[in-house]
C-alpha cells in the first residue's frame, strides 16, 4: 500500500453519508471508504428513518458516528446534520451511499484544495457503477436558462475529461468542501428536501466567490438514483421543478434575471415538455404550484443572499455563460453518443458565446 499522505491535523476530513434503507449500498460504500490511502477522516452516517438494526450493522465497521433521524427529513437536512457534526474538521466530504471511491480518490481531492486556495470545492470523476468504461459525470454545469446538467453523463471515458478544470457546481454524490465555505454561506436549504439542493448551494457559493474544481485523478463509481428509482419519477420531477425555480429566484441578481428572462421562460417550456414525455406532467405542475406557495419565504431568503453577494450581475452572468458554453461543448462532442434533444432545441434559440 502506498504511504498515507501527511495532513495538517489529526482529523482533516469529516465524511458525511446520508442513508435511507439500502444497507447493501451502504456496505459497499463503507468498504471502499475504508480502503482510502488517506485515513485521516471521521465517518458520519446520517440515518433518515433510523432503524433499530443500524447499530448492529455499523458495528462491523470502525470509527463510525451514527446520527439517527426518526423520519426521512430529506437529503438537505441530513447533509446539514452531518456538516454540523464535522465542524472540527478542515474539510467536509459529502458522499452518497450509492457511491464507491477508488483508493486514491479522497487523497487527490484533499491535496488539490490544500495546494490551491482559489477553490473551495473539489469533485472527482464519477464513473457508472454498472460499467465503469462510461462516465456518470465530471461536474455539474448550469444553463443561463436555469437548467442544471451533469456534463459527461453517458459518455465513454476516452480521456476527453482528463485535465483538471473549473466547473460551476458539485454533484453532492461525492464532493469535498472546505468547512469554511459553510461558515460563510450557511448550509443546504432544508426546504428543498432533495434534488438540486447541491446546485442551489453552489449558486450561493459562486455569488460569494467560492469556486469549484474538477479533479480527474480522483475517481468514484456511482449507481445513480439507486434509492429513488428511475430518474424521471413524477415525485422527483416535482421536487426538481420546484427547487430549480426557487434556486434561480434566490440567487440570480436582479439585472441577470431581467436580461435572461427569455432563456428562463424557454427552459421552463422545454422542461414541461420533458416531463410530459415521461408521464410526469402532473408532477411538474405540482412543482410549479409548490414554488408559488414558497415564494414569500423565498423572497426573504433572496434579500439576505443578495445583500451579502460579492459579485455584481455582470460578473455572475459571465460565470453562467461560461458554464453554458461547457454544456454546449459537451452536447456537440463526438464522445457524446446521445445528445439531448431538449438541449438541442434550447441551443437552436440560445447561442452560447464563443
Amino acid at each position: 500500500m502506498p504511504p498515507k499522505p501527511a495532513l495538517d491535523n489529526d482529523c482533516a476530513v469529516g465524511v458525511v453519508i446520508p442513508t435511507y434503507d439500502r444497507d447493501d449500498l451502504l456496505e459497499g460504500c463503507l468498504e471502499h471508504l475504508a480502503r482510502q490511502t488517506l485515513q485521516s477522516f471521521r465517518t458520519i452516517i446520517v440515518d433518515n428513518g433510523a432503524r433499530d438494526s443500524m447499530p448492529g450493522f455499523l458495528s462491523g465497521f470502525n470509527n463510525i458516528e451514527w446520527i439517527p433521524m426518526l423520519r426521512n427529513r430529506g437529503t438537505a437536512v441530513a447533509f446539514n446534520r452531518g456538516i454540523a457534526a464535522a465542524a472540527g474538521c478542515k474539510f467536509v466530504f459529502l458522499l452518497n451511499n450509492d457511491a464507491e471511491l477508488e483508493p486514491e480518490c479522497l487523497s487527490h481531492l484533499v491535496r488539490t484544495l490544500e495546494n490551491d486556495h482559489t477553490y473551495s470545492i473539489a469533485v472527482p470523476k464519477l464513473l457508472r457503477w454498472a460499467d465503469p468504461r462510461y462516465l456518470d459525470g465530471v461536474g455539474d454545469e448550469i444553463l443561463t436558462g436555469g437548467g442544471a446538467y451533469r456534463v459527461g453523463s453517458g459518455e465513454l471515458d476516452a480521456s476527453q475529461y482528463d485535465v483538471p478544470r473549473s466547473v460551476f457546481s458539485a454533484c453532492a454524490a461525492a464532493a469535498l468542501y472546505r468547512t469554511s465555505l459553510f461558515n460563510d454561506i450557511g448550509g443546504f436549504d432544508e426546504d428543498f428536501f432533495a434534488y438540486r439542493e447541491d446546485v442551489d448551494l453552489c449558486l450561493r457559493a459562486q455569488l460569494r466567490k467560492h469556486r469549484c474544481i474538477y479533479v480527474p485523478a480522483a475517481r468514484a463509481h456511482h449507481h445513480g438514483s439507486a434509492t429513488m428509482g428511475k430518474p424521471a419519477h413524477s415525485w422527483i420531477i416535482r421536487l426538481s421543478t420546484r427547487n430549480q425555480m426557487l434556486a434561480i429566484l434566490k440567487t440570480y441578481p436582479r439585472s441577470t434575471l431581467l436580461r435572461l428572462l427569455p432563456q428562463l421562460l424557454l427552459f421552463q417550456l422545454l422542461w414541461l415538455g420533458f416531463a410530459a414525455q415521461r408521464d410526469a406532467l402532473w408532477g411538474c405542475c405540482l412543482g410549479v404550484t409548490d414554488a408559488l406557495r414558497a415564494l414569500p419565504a423565498t423572497l426573504v431568503k433572496r434579500a439576505a443572499i443578495q445583500s451579502k453577494k460579492l459579485l455584481n450581475g455582470r460578473s455572475f452572468l459571465g460565470l453562467l455563460q461560461e458554464s453554458e458554453r461547457r454544456i454546449w461543448q459537451a452536447q456537440k462532442s463526438a464522445h457524446n453518443p446521445q445528445p439531448s434533444r431538449m438541449l438541442g432545441t434550447y441551443f437552436r434559440f440560445v447561442k452560447p458565446p464563443l
